[in-house]
């Protein structure tokens, strides 16, 4: 109910008959929606709590409908509804969006369609099947099956680590091993399945040995090596000249020396050129060839053994005419000499 006192004029009389109006139609229309069982202690309507007219007493509930859906609850408690905040025992709902909340433990069956961000999984079995790519990780490590183009690749145990920035470095740790397209990594062994061809690629792989990758390695061994020296895969080809190759190793030290970072061992003994990348030009500790040295893509000095070799084979041939040579000019000097 409105009441005015003193005097109102025709418009002001207007606007607060229409307010009264529009207040009476709203009223109305949440009554409309308001149902209330167990002589009015549960209450449900489509608005939150507002004055229905009923008195109310502690312990009182109201329900806020959506549907068939309660979305809030509200409890009466010290003269006013006061919004209830649902114990994670007792949540149950039909349908759960965009849910902000500490929920604590959480134990649950299936969960489908879900995205995990910045979060830690503890204990138990982790298992993924897709239907076509298959996943499990326990204590024992990390199996994969399927994952490239549906050929089988089974990754266990072990640790796998790329290292971060450029080094490009993979670390494997493995208790069994990968298995991936006919290539096989345990323990210490790696293997080709198919007693194929092993290779390093870079740029994805691919483009067969024109996209070959460098590889760093320690002390390699081996039964053999194969350098490409086929016609077919060289261009620019001329003679290298035998006396070329005889200053070369003429001018070259031969020193003995050991890493820095190698125990005192017999193997760790070394005898061969060294590259002096220390000392300015004219003070260098030892002198070698241009053609024996290679630098790789940051500038890093090595030695070229295949260049050494070949400039050495070269240097025999020179030698070895030249002792003709001399051979020759003995024999027509004993000779004379004989005469």
């Amino acid at each position: 109910m409105i009441i005015a006192t003193g005097s109102v004029d025709i418009n002001e009389a207007t606007k607060l008959a229409q307010i009264a109006s529009d207040s009476a139609d709203d009223l109305a229309e949440k009554m409309k929606n308001l149902k209330s069982s167990l002589d009015g202690t549960i209450t449900e309507s489509t608005s939150t709590p507002f004055n229905d007219g009923k008195e109310h007493n502690d312990g009182d509930m109201w329900l806020v409908m959506s549907d068939d859906v309660a979305t809030s609850m509200y409890i009466y408690s010290g003269g006013s509804w006061k919004l209830k905040k649902w114990d994670v025992t007792s949540l149950a709902v039909k349908y759960l969006s965009a849910l902000s909340a500490d929920l604590g433990n959480v134990q649950a069956g299936n969960i489908n369609g879900v995205k995990i961000s910045g979060s830690t999984i503890n204990g138990g079995t982790i298992s993924i099947n897709s239907g076509i790519d298959n996943f499990k990780m326990d204590n024992n490590g990390f199996e994969a099956s399927n994952i490239i183009d549906g050929d089988t690749t089974n990754v266990y145990g072990g640790m796998i680590s790329l290292a971060s920035g450029n080094t490009g470095t993979v670390t494997l740790d493995s208790v069994k091993g990968i298995n991936s397209r006919g290539l096989s990594i345990s323990g210490h062994t790696i293997a080709c399945a198919d007693s194929g061809q092993f290779w390093f690629q870079k740029n994805g792989g691919g483009g067969g040995e024109s996209n070959v990758a460098d590889i760093r390695a320690g002390l390699v061994y081996s039964n053999g090596t194969a350098l490409k020296s086929a016609l077919s895969a060289k261009r620019d080809v001329t003679d290298y000249s035998p006396d070329e190759a005889l200053s070369a190793v003429m001018n070259t030290d031969v020193k003995k020396w050991k890493y820095k970072n190698s125990d005192n061992s017999t193997n760790s003994q070394h005898i061969g050129p060294i590259i002096d990348d220390v000392n300015e030009v004219g003070k260098k500790s030892a002198s070698i060839a241009n053609d024996m040295i290679s630098t790789d893509e940051n500038g890093n000095y090595y030695l070229n053994e295949s260049n050494t070799i070949s400039i050495l084979l070269a240097a025999l041939k020179k030698s070895n005419q030249r002792i003709d040579e001399l051979s020759y000019r003995i024999t027509q000097l004993e000779r004379k000499n004989a005469q």
